[in-house]
């Protein structure tokens, strides 16, 4: 309790603690003024500019200024200590509009765990957000952003692990607090006739799930319930429990709302600025406009059978545990073409399913589908555990999987990155072997574990592509069978250097190892921004195309996000500035 209420008192007052003048430096026009730059504006404009918006401006004041001495005049060690024990769960940093769930790009600058004598610095911080109410409040930021040359930032709930919803010397649209639903009952179009619901942009995965849940309907959306549904998840793509059946949260999409650069309100369909509604929908997030809603397809609830598998190489040896990654993976077309997702974890010599979704079937029909793997592992002398269930609805099959609901418990502090991988490999006995050779390469160390989503998006499954309109979704998801993250969980109680050890371990090691053995590319959402042919590995034969129409609908590039189409038109100076590459 305390340490909540001393946040509302540091959001009190963030504005007026924020405007002031700094001694001016000299900037570059080619770049994007920062703080002490000649060009950044004064306290008199942002003033002006909080006036437009009714008082929406906030100014950044990190949360972990409370432990910190002489930054904000605000040190607590009992609050710094409550702060310490969330500070890697989202539900910490969601209902603030300067904080991020990436320590790689929080970069010490304001944590908790520095020592208390350290500088709480904004470091990579937006300087000010508006916490927008509708079409106005973005309208007011995007020509306020144009005409002072300040970097323009778009933020929804900060769990984007690329840098993208924050930046020094930005200002930051706040999308969170756009938390409308509306039910419909019958969405017809040329396209689709049937239930949908149309979400504002700050709406999370956990609200939206409620929503549909109370019309007795389900919708795709992602794992985390606290990531934003009409942001940079199903701009990005988005994978699903409900991917084998319903396809990618991209695919569902209906229509946009969007402001574009220019200050303009449009509306993106299929039919209607149908390039914009195919860049929106998997095309990244961030750099075609500001979206204000989304719509997008529900479908009738009903019974989801379930299951907890697991196995390690406890009573094997590690070559046999190994051989029954490789048995899983030749295992797996019969069960996502069935309508299944598998999402599972490899943690050391352990193999452990976090959730198995398999909508419209019950305990004994998951059995059958998982009995022919289960007898394979029979086969090696693995034990298992195998444990099926059946669910009512969807949404009590997902809030026992990844709840407690609204937060779950998922970490925000990791670094990351992944692969698709497609199902021919893995269907190729030497392909199989080298993906597996990858995979204990990744686990080798300690450093990292896996987290893989076996799913079909693609031709003969459940999920029927013909039925959805085209969209920008990575076509290489399209062949995909496994999708794997490396996720390296970030250790607070080490030298920040150790971890950019464990990133070069990421970057240098693991991931070329995966892409020897699977080709492919890799998910947008959930990749590393250090990755240098990000154009080929995120969007594929979609990059140029989607390039066009980002200088169609915003020709002056303000809108930027690091590894975002277009972005490669930028590059950061040593103090942070945004520039003109």
């Amino acid at each position: 309790m305390l340490l909540q209420a001393l946040t509302k008192s540091l959001a009190a007052a963030s504005l007026l603690l924020s405007f002031g003048d700094a001694v001016p430096t000299i900037g570059n026009s080619s770049c994007k003024s920062i703080p002490g730059d000649h060009a950044w504006p004064t306290s008199v404009e942002w003033e002006q500019l909080n006036q437009t918006i009714s008082g929406q401006l906030i100014g950044t004041i990190p949360l972990a200024s409370v432990c910190h001495i002489d930054s904000y005049d605000n040190y607590n060690a009992t609050a710094c200590a409550a702060l310490q024990a969330v500070w890697d769960l989202p539900g910490t940093h969601l209902p603030y509009s300067g904080e991020i769930d990436s320590a790689w790009f929080q970069n010490d600058s304001c944590v908790p765990f520095t020592p208390t004598s350290q500088p709480c610095e904004l470091g990579n911080y937006v300087s000010y957000s508006i916490n927008v109410t509708g079409a106005d409040d973005v309208i007011a930021g995007l020509q306020f952003a144009e005409e002072k040359n300040i970097r323009l930032v778009i933020k929804n709930t900060g769990h984007d692990f690329l840098g993208k919803s924050t930046g020094k010397g930005g200002l930051g649209l706040w999308m969170h607090n756009l938390k409308t639903t509306e039910y419909i009952s019958n969405y017809t179009s040329s396209y689709y006739d049937g239930a949908a619901l149309k979400i504002g942009a700050g709406i999370t995965g956990a609200e939206a799930y409620t929503a549909a849940h109370q019309y007795g309907y389900r919708l795709v959306g992602g794992e985390c319930p606290t990531v934003g549904l009409a942001g940079g998840y199903t701009q990005g793509g988005g994978h699903s429990l409900l991917n084998s059946v319903y396809g990618m949260g991209a695919d569902n999409a209906l229509e946009w709302e969007v402001i574009t650069a220019q200050g303009q309100y449009l509306v993106a369909t299929p039919t209607q600025n149908a390039d914009l509604y195919w860049a929106l929908s998997g095309g990244g997030g961030g750099t075609y406009g500001v979206v204000l809603s989304l719509t997008t397809r529900l479908y009738q609830d009903g019974e989801v059978g379930g299951a907890a598998l697991f196995f390690n190489a406890t009573l094997v040896s590690n070559e046999t545990y190994w051989a029954g990654i490789e048995a899983w993976h030749t295992a797996l077309p019969p069960i996502v073409d069935a309508g299944i997702v598998v999402i599972y974890e490899l943690v050391g010599n352990t193999f452990s399913s976090l959730s198995i979704t398999a909508p419209g079937m019950n305990a004994t029909q998951v059995a059958a589908q998982f009995a022919p793997f289960l007898a394979s592992l029979d086969k090696l002398g693995i034990p298992y555990s195998f444990v099926p269930r059946t669910s009512a609805t969807y949404f009590d099959h997902f809030s026992q999987d990844f709840g407690p609901l609204p937060d779950g418990s998922d970490p925000a502090s990791m670094i990351e990155n992944s692969r698709i991988i497609p199902r021919a490999t893995l269907l190729d006995p030497e392909g199989n072997s080298a993906v597996v050779g990858a995979m204990q390469t990744a686990v080798a160390s300690g450093n990292f574990l896996l987290g893989c989503n076996a799913l079909n998006v693609g031709a003969g499954g459940n999920f029927t592509r013909s039925d959805y309109p085209d969209n920008a979704v990575l076509p290489y998801w399209r062949d995909a069978m496994v999708v794997c993250l490396m996720i390296g969980i970030w250790d607070w109680d080490v030298p920040r250097s150790n971890m950019e050890a464990r990133e070069s371990e990421l970057i240098n090691v693991i991931t070329p190892a995966f892409e020897a053995a699977s080709g492919s590319g890799a998910y947008l959402n959930e990749a590393s921004f250090k990755t240098p042919d990000w154009q080929e590995q995120f969007y594929g034969t979609n990059y140029d195309r989607l390039r066009a129409i980002k200088r169609s609908y915003d020709p002056n590039d303000l809108f930027y996000a690091i590894t975002a189409v277009g972005s490669d038109a930028w590059v950061t100076d040593s103090a942070g500035r945004l520039c003109r590459a």
